[in-house]
């Protein structure tokens, strides 16, 4: 069994070969192996595995293929920890009982739940892939794109992830930041497996209403509640932006709205944090003037061109790297 900690970032396809070439030019940057990988993600009609928080896939690359099963885990800011065991297997269907038995809830029988898997949806993308040494840290850091397939449906694949090899966690944020400046990134809220239940309809669908409650603040909190409401804020940004990203230009208004409280409320809460100087003040601000552009233009392109501002991962990024310093 292995945790994999990972930090992930979307991106848009246009910047693949700029960041080719940034990665390749990073220091003590070692470029491995640029792989095709087939992914099929298994569960049960009633989705057994995911109500017990776990995902299930059948990779395929070269000639080979392995089962991983994920484990219910852990996020701190953008910071996914989750438990992962993998085991190679020499057919597309995978078998459960080649996993450990302590992983499974007591009194389920997990032959049963092995004769009803199907395969729910696939994700089929290419992986380049590079080793970083940083901070006495080794990252893996992995660029894919391609889709997800569902019910003859698909979505676009193009993700950043960074992956702790070995070392401490926190050495993956400063790589992500340096990489952020000179592509633009934003957080990655939604996992393939999430994003592939969604469009199989095994799970809700974004929705496209404004959020029930938003995050506040009182002008007394202390320093432990503001943070707190430092990261409702991020995470109520990103179920935003997930929401406007489906929604219709006249479902948007209100969103727009909520999406400007959000970044008011960090704005106000590194105030109150003494942040004056800090190089989240530096960010925040043009962050801010970019959504009040974007909600007041309102178009089909609002959402992608103020993706394209840099200050928009970058304040993201900063936000989750003191968040995890805080922790």
């Amino acid at each position: 069994m292995a945790a994999e900690i990972e930090l992930k970032l979307f991106i848009q396809k246009q910047d693949h070969d700029l960041l080719v070439k940034i990665l390749d030019s990073l220091p003590r940057s070692s470029p491995q192996r640029h792989i095709k990988l087939t992914n099929g993600y298994f569960d049960t009609h009633d989705l057994q595995l995911r109500r017990w928080d776990m995902g299930l896939r059948v990779r395929g690359f070269d000639e080979q293929l392995e089962q991983t099963i994920k484990t219910a885990g852990s996020v701190v800011g953008g910071i996914h920890s989750r438990p992962e065991y993998n085991v190679s297997i020499d057919q597309k269907r995978p078998n459960l009982s080649l996993f450990p038995n302590e992983i499974w809830p007591v009194g389920y029988n997990i032959n049963e739940v092995n004769s009803a898997l199907e395969c729910i949806f696939e994700t089929n993308f290419n992986r380049q892939t590079w080793h970083i040494n940083t901070q006495d840290s080794i990252v893996e850091v992995a660029l894919d794109i391609g889709e997800i397939v569902a019910n003859g449906k698909n979505e676009p694949i193009c993700e950043l992830e960074f992956e702790l090899l070995s070392g401490q966690a926190s050495s993956l944020l400063p790589l992500a930041i340096e990489v952020a400046k000179s592509v633009p990134v934003r957080l990655g809220k939604a996992s393939k497996a999430q994003r592939g239940y969604q469009l199989a309809g095994k799970s809700p669908a974004v929705a496209t209403s404004p959020l029930d409650k938003m995050p506040t603040q009182d002008v007394n909190q202390n320093k432990e509640t503001i943070k707190h409401t430092l990261a409702n804020a991020l995470e109520c940004w990103q179920l935003i932006e997930q929401r406007l990203a489906v929604s219709s230009l006249t479902q948007q208004a209100p969103l727009w709205v909520q999406l400007l409280e959000c970044i008011e409320l960090v704005k106000s809460s590194l105030t109150q944090l003494h942040h004056s100087d800090n190089q989240l003040d530096t960010l925040v601000n043009p962050v801010l003037a970019a959504v009040k552009n974007a909600a007041a233009a309102s178009t089909s392109s609002s959402l992608p061109v103020l993706w394209r501002q840099p200050q928009y991962g970058q304040l993201q990024l900063a936000i989750v790297a003191m968040l995890y310093q805080f922790h």
